[in-house]
């Protein structure tokens, strides 16, 4: 079997993949990235190539770790070949984060349109058709993002930090302003992922991923499914795709 290395690297957390080809057999969120943590991760194992994505930083000197462990080490950037098609007016401005969760998404859901979103310091909701088209997408604030800009463009709301867990049977309405402050921010979320599913095909499948799409999901008042490994997985797709290249 031969072993496969992803890293998504976000804006808080780096998040590091081991693979068994196409299977998942370790993962680590990792707050700091580099030779001694890549290392420990990887154990004795011989990682056969491994695949970055960074949305906070330049990987350059990622990449060059990553030689430490495995001959074959790239970034994901517009010029990789993927196995979907991107259909996007600035590819070269697209993250690869959502290069990344378009094709983990149509790996998970060949054949049916797909709504993606991941719900981190942005939420992105992008589209991929059955047959495998990226066709865009939109960005607006995350939890935290939202949350912050209340307190800091008011004069007496206050500083909030993002729940950990919410209940499935949160009202809808505060009863005081810190509950109206989270509940604003989470139905918000919540309710543009049920309007963005209506505007779409009845067989289009809804996929939450991200680091706060567990806090979202109970919300939500259709079917969705959360998956915390979508862009991991896709990179994995994206590797195997350019090995057989």
């Amino acid at each position: 079997m031969a072993h496969y290395l992803t890293i998504d690297q976000g804006n808080s957390v780096a998040k590091l993949a081991l693979w068994e080809d196409d299977r998942l057999i370790k993962f680590s969120n990792e707050p700091v990235l580099n030779a001694s943590v890549l290392e420990k991760f990887a154990e004795t194992r011989e990682i056969s190539s491994a695949l970055y994505c960074s949305v906070a930083v330049d990987g350059e000197g990622v990449v060059d770790e990553l030689l430490s462990i495995t001959r074959r080490a790239s970034r994901l950037n517009a010029s990789t070949p993927v196995p979907v098609k991107i259909d996007y007016g600035t590819p070269s401005s697209l993250g690869a984060d959502r290069i990344a969760a378009a094709t983990g998404a149509y790996t998970v859901c060949a054949g049916f349109p797909v709504l993606v979103v991941d719900i981190g310091t942005a939420v992105t909701y992008d589209v991929v058709l059955a047959d495998g088209t990226f066709v865009g997408g939109n960005i607006a604030p995350g939890m935290k993002m939202r949350l912050d800009a209340l307190h800091r463009y008011t004069a007496r709301l206050p500083r909030l930090d993002v729940p950990e867990t919410v209940n499935r049977d949160e009202p809808m309405l505060g009863h005081d302003t810190v509950s109206a402050m989270l509940r604003g921010a989470l139905f918000g979320i919540a309710g543009a992922v049920e309007y963005y599913r209506s505007r779409l095909p009845h067989e289009t499948r809804v996929i939450l991923t991200g680091g706060d799409a567990r806090l979202v999901a109970p919300l939500c008042r259709i079917d969705v499914t959360v998956d915390e490994h979508l862009v991991s997985k896709g990179l994995n797709r994206i590797l195997l795709y350019n090995e057989q290249l």
